[in-house]
């Protein structure tokens, strides 16, 4: 019998992340938990936790190597940004100590970071984007302002006249103005391997979001955009798990955004692909994946809250 591997999750505090982690535990996985706030649930509901720095906090890598040398992991699957941005800087030092590491190299992590260098990449590689207007003058309206670096629809406005434009500029110096593209929302689920090839690729519509998470959504399979992501993946090598936004309309096609890490709705994918958690696995334990193409069509996904309850003395420090 097979040894259980051992997987750090970071972001426990997350709502979507239990249901990443309730997959990888059915498939006899391990979970150590971190977060940076002390009062983050997945901390409590799983046997092996800890209270990190943020992923931005010079101490955080330092932080992370203490627990990896204590619980001694196969991997680390990450979630926010400027932890990725941190962890896939300090790669090779994380993996010295003998821990997997499942996000690309930091060149293409900053590329997906930076919405600006996301936009010369598509651009670049002859992939439909929204037009950024690089001066207040030039704008169309409607437009998005959003920032530079952001995740979870944080930051972002919908500008629809000079005024609304000049009032969302004056909250934030980091940012883009970009063209406004109406249309079906898109999240594409992907996992791939060391090289940049895709195991799997997944699209769903994000029929409804909270606080920029999927809270209900449906599997899609559509050829042109598993054409484009496949392509995506393979420029960028990315490695691990990503998802890619695009939004659609009856006669055209443009991403908006790469995320090096699962998405809030991911879930409803791996439902829809068991192959991507089983891959996973394969990857961590160094054995060979197993390319898939196929995936449960226009399977729904709805969710609801649950709550748990402490007492203040049992939070962690």
């Amino acid at each position: 019998m097979k040894k259980n591997i051992k997987i750090i999750r970071s972001a426990v505090g997350s709502m979507p992340s239990w249901g990443l982690i309730k997959e990888l535990t059915k498939n006899n996985v391990d979970i150590v938990g971190i977060d940076s706030s002390p009062i983050s649930f997945g901390l409590y509901l799983l046997k092996k936790s800890y209270v990190v720095p943020k992923g931005n906090d010079p101490n955080f890598i330092n932080s992370l190597i203490n627990i990896v040398k204590k619980e001694t992991p196969d991997a680390i699957i990450s979630g926010p940004e400027e932890e990725i941005l941190n962890i896939s800087k300090n790669k090779s030092l994380l993996e010295n100590s003998g821990m997997l590491v499942l996000c690309p190299d930091f060149e293409s992590v900053e590329i997906c970071a930076n919405k600006r260098k996301t936009y010369k990449f598509f651009k670049n590689n002859n992939i439909p984007t929204p037009e950024i207007f690089d001066e207040e003058k030039r704008v169309k309206f409607p437009c998005v302002v959003k920032p530079i670096f952001g995740r979870g629809g944080a930051g972002v406005y919908v500008a629809n006249n000079q005024e609304e434009l000049r009032y969302y500029l004056s909250k934030s110096k980091d940012f883009i103005i970009q063209e406004y593209v109406a249309g079906t929302e898109y999240t594409v689920d992907v996992l791939a391997d060391r090289d940049g090839n895709s195991l799997s690729i997944v699209p769903r519509i994000r029929l409804g979001i909270e606080s920029g998470v999927s809270v209900k959504g449906k599997t899609v399979y559509d050829k042109k955009i598993i054409n484009y992501v496949q392509l995506i993946v393979k420029k960028l090598k990315l490695f691990g798990p990503s998802c890619i936004q695009c939004i659609k309309s009856s006669d055209s096609l443009k991403f908006i955004e790469i995320n090096t890490r699962f998405g809030g709705g991911s879930i409803l994918s791996m439902k829809a692909d068991p192959t991507i958690v089983q891959n996973l696995i394969r990857i961590i334990r160094g054995e060979t994946p197993r390319k898939n193409r196929t995936f449960k069509r226009n399977l729904i996904m709805l969710r609801y809250y649950s709550e748990m309850f402490l007492q203040e003395k049992d939070i962690k420090k």
